[in-house]
């Protein structure tokens, strides 16, 4: 068959099932209605999904306040895909960029563009988060801000080499956390036995 003649393939549902558990725990009606004739239009199509935060500005006719909204419910939602939280993250306010940082969804490279960020606040949520790239975690271990670092300290899910990093930090409080943190996962690897390999 000739490559012209073939008919594109329609949008698979599939690529948007996020957006239909997003409309259903949408606390906002019209805005799930917004929606809900968005994704409608794009099953329609015969093109793949276009870059959400664009579509919404020039498709759904919300307001700013409820674009911002719609960014936030989709931020803090576990399942948005790491695409659409990364497209999400570009012009994004530091309230939204802390919840894309704390998602488990995010993915590595978002991660990493939100290690460098201004507001430590948002450093903090993505040292926390523990799919976050360890070049990321061990560049946060020597961030300037020790209220990062002791997050990172406290943290007893991120990677080892890190904890062992701080036990050496500057600041006194940074240091004792460390020490703390390490000291607790060799109790509980004492008590409950290594944790299981992951595979």
């Amino acid at each position: 068959m000739n490559e012209l003649n073939k008919q594109p393939e329609k949008l698979a549902a599939g690529e948007l099932s996020y957006l239909y558990n997003f409309i259903c725990e949408c606390p906002n009606p019209r805005i799930s209605e917004a929606i809900k004739r968005l994704v409608n239009h794009w099953l329609e199509k015969t093109t793949t999904v276009p870059q959400l935060s664009e579509a919404m500005r020039s498709e759904l006719e919300a307001t700013n306040e409820e674009v911002v909204e719609i960014c936030w419910l989709l931020a803090i939602n576990p399942n948005t895909p790491p695409s659409v939280l990364n497209d999400l993250s570009i012009g994004a306010n530091s309230n939204i960029l802390e919840r894309i940082a704390e998602n488990s969804n995010t993915g590595f490279e978002t991660l990493a563009q939100l290690s460098y960020q201004a507001v430590a606040e948002i450093r903090i949520a993505t040292a926390s988060n523990p799919t976050t790239p360890l070049a990321s975690i061990m560049m946060l271990v020597q961030d300037d801000n020790p209220d990062v670092r002791f997050s990172i300290a406290e943290n007893p899910k991120v990677p080892a080499e890190a904890l062992q990093a701080l036990k050496d930090d500057d600041n006194p409080y940074v240091r004792m956390r460390a020490v703390t943190t390490l000291a607790r996962i060799d109790i509980e690897r004492n008590v409950f036995g290594p944790a299981p390999m992951v595979e």
